[in-house]
């Protein structure tokens, strides 16, 4: 042998398995696929049994609003916190691994980011579960997230909107220089990450034990330096003190007094993990508990601004579109919801119309006009 090998101890001694290349890419794009966990180790973070959930493979990404697949990822996964994986497969000879990977990848975070809506990827996991003879409620049960479908989804969803993402370059050995630009590139993102890892394969076949392979992960671009660029978002959950903290500092003090009111108005409140303060505002409709608002504080960049985002498709699903046009008839009177208002009605109100919180806030007219709105969606005038 080369030097290069594993040696596994059985009954009847050793066996020696040698490093070996995949035949082709498929070969390690299946492995992934069935068998998760050979990533999930060195490319998840947290605490806990590292798993990931195989959403798609071949996950298409469009590149505007409603349009079809123009990239096919080759697997989208999602850890336990709610955190999307894109991960591409190259094998070492595959000249495409050198640099263009990078542009690769990048392309599909950047419009996977935007354009895929949270139904689209919920229709995904629903097909590969059948696929499986399963439902995407066991697979999501086994993720060991603790959290119910729904509210797993919305953490997805914020994760999405956060741009708190992980893209892995999966190879059997990447090259030094792809080596290079992973750590850096690593080093200047956050929340996104972005991480290689190297899956060597070893093989023998025995004719008297059959075939023995062994997948040995390897993570790259994980450095001290980046670890700690991005302990400052990866933290612990919210809760309503440190929201209106973060969101005092970094909004308009009518904003500010908008976002106390709309706390104030939620019956139940679900504080979210994502690395800026989030909520969800959950309301007892017909009997149903339903998330109606999600509110996002966002970053500290002096750009950023804090949003709203209604789920009215989320509130059809449980009590049909009475509801939801009855309350739509007030939102429209705000501004700025007037055209996405239209949009979800043309389209059954399958869409998550948002509004930045100060456009609801500029005027008292907008807010008691939301705040009314949202009264009506949750059936009590």
């Amino acid at each position: 042998m080369d030097g290069d090998g594993i040696f596994l101890r059985t009954g009847t001694g050793l066996v020696v398995l040698q490093r070996t290349l995949y035949e082709s890419e498929a070969v390690l794009q299946e492995a992934l696929a069935a068998y998760p966990e050979i990533i999930a180790g060195p490319s998840t973070s947290g605490d806990g049994q590292a798993r990931l959930l195989l959403v798609r493979r071949e996950m298409g990404i469009g590149t505007s609003d409603g349009a079809a697949g123009t990239f096919s990822l080759d697997h989208l996964f999602i850890d336990a916190a709610g955190v999307p994986v894109l991960v591409e497969v190259k094998r070492s000879t595959d000249t495409r691994i050198r640099r263009e990977v990078i542009g690769q990848i990048l392309d599909y975070a950047a419009n996977g980011v935007r354009y895929w809506p949270l139904d689209a990827l919920q229709r995904s996991l629903d097909r590969t579960a059948e696929e499986a003879g399963r439902s995407a409620e066991e697979l999501i049960a086994e993720l060991g997230t603790g959290l119910a479908p729904e509210e797993f989804w919305r953490t997805v969803e914020t994760n999405l909107a956060a741009g708190r993402i992980r893209m892995l370059i999966v190879a059997d050995a990447l090259p030094a220089e792809l080596v290079r630009i992973i750590e850096f590139l690593n080093e200047q993102m956050s929340p996104a990450e972005i991480l290689g890892v190297e899956v060597r394969q070893f093989r023998r076949t025995d004719d008297a034990a059959g075939e023995h392979v062994v997948y040995v992960p390897q993570v790259i671009g994980r450095t001290a330096l980046a670890v700690a660029g991005k302990a400052v978002v990866q933290g612990s959950q919210w809760d309503r003190d440190s929201f209106l903290e973060a969101a005092a500092a970094r909004c308009p003090d009518s904003e500010y007094r908008l976002a106390c009111r709309l706390l104030d108005h939620a019956p139940k409140l679900v504080w979210g993990k994502g690395a800026t303060p989030g909520v969800t505002a959950w309301y007892e409709l017909d009997g149903q508990r339903c998330p109606v608002w999600y509110l996002n504080a966002n970053d500290e960049r002096p750009t950023s601004r804090a949003y709203l985002q209604l789920y009215l498709a989320d509130i059809v699903k449980r009590t049909g579109a009475e509801r939801v046009d009855r309350a739509s008839r007030i939102l429209e009177t705000v501004p700025p919801l007037k055209d996405k208002i239209a949009e979800a009605r043309a389209n059954d109100w399958r869409k998550y119309p948002s509004l930045y919180l100060g456009d609801a806030a500029h005027s008292q007219e907008y807010t008691e006009s939301l705040l009314a709105a949202l009264s009506s969606l949750a059936g009590r005038g």
